[in-house]
């Protein structure tokens, strides 16, 4: 049976936005009527690489969400809660990483590979015990990557794993992948810049030895330097360019990652210090590759 359903976004990182616009266009492709609670222009810049996701419904907001936030207090970390709109008329809500909606919305359904209280160290008390008792009184449903949920997800009663949200269009396009054109290095910090220094870092290695194995190297556009050799070309996140990609220095967001192993490239994984999750996903990938970092720096 179709439902009016709501999916609200954490804003916090293009790869929140990424999963939850996959999500809403595979249930509508069941039917279903989902109206996008997320940043307008976050969702253009999915749209724009990721073309399946165009003409969702799309009600602007923005939760505002920062590690430096949720610091601040449980007042701060929850109030984007009373900015939402009235969501009587949906008959269900699926909302992203943040177990304060069932404070609102008891019957809703968390989207979540970690918990924002779990994974911020030196976090506030008062935040993590808000969050631990509605998940506590509610036991909600909860749909969180099979692979790359955390503990503290997991152990929740309502858990159910679930596949990576593959973009359906790279799927489509790496079917055509061939040793000869998988040629490239990404190197990418994603929209966050927490691990910037240590990309200049590497970026600044390869421009004084050259690309090495690599016939081209991708790099954020914000870290493009002035002048760059023909080699190093910005990043588009394209279909095109994933395809042409062998391996990746990158921040080990799960946007990226799911696009890096949906061509099957080898992930050199950076991560800051502080966020759990970026340590917890770097784990799952070096357990799970059978290559080593040297594998991908030592084609420099």
């Amino acid at each position: 049976m179709s439902q009016t359903c709501a999916i609200i976004v954490c804003d916090h990182g293009l790869g929140h936005v990424r999963r939850c616009a996959l999500m809403a266009v595979k249930m509508e492709r069941l039917g279903h009527k989902v109206v996008l609670f997320a940043p307008g222009a976050s969702l253009k810049r999915i749209q724009r690489v990721i073309p399946c996701t165009e003409g969702l419904d799309v009600h602007h907001f923005e939760t505002k969400t920062t590690p430096e936030r949720i610091r601040q207090g449980l007042g701060e970390a929850v109030e984007w809660v009373n900015r939402l709109p009235n969501l009587g008329r949906f008959q269900s809500v699926i909302c992203d990483n943040f177990p304060e909606i069932l404070a609102r919305r008891p019957d809703a359904t968390l989207s979540a590979q970690f918990f924002w209280h779990d994974v911020i160290e030196d976090g506030v008390q008062e935040y993590a015990d808000y969050c631990e008792h509605l998940l506590i009184q509610y036991k909600p449903k909860i749909i969180g990557c099979e692979k790359f949920a955390m503990e503290a997800v997991r152990r929740q009663p309502g858990f159910k794993g679930v596949e990576l949200y593959h973009n359906p269009d790279l799927v489509s396009a790496a079917k055509s992948i061939t040793p000869e054109t998988q040629r490239s290095l990404l190197v990418t910090g994603g929209s966050t810049p927490t691990v910037r220094d240590r990309l200049l870092q590497n970026i600044a290695k390869l421009l004084e030895s050259g690309p090495g194995c690599y016939e081209r190297v991708y790099v954020d556009s914000e870290l493009i330097p002035e002048a760059p050799p023909s080699w190093m070309v910005a990043a588009d996140f394209s279909a095109e360019m994933y395809c042409r990609i062998r391996a990746a220095i990158c921040r080990p967001g799960l946007g990226v990652i799911t696009d890096l192993l949906t061509v099957g490239a080898s992930i050199y994984p950076l991560h800051e210090s502080g966020n759990r999750e970026m340590s917890h996903n770097a784990c799952i990938l070096r357990s799970n590759w059978n290559g080593s970092d040297s594998d991908i720096l030592a084609c420099r």
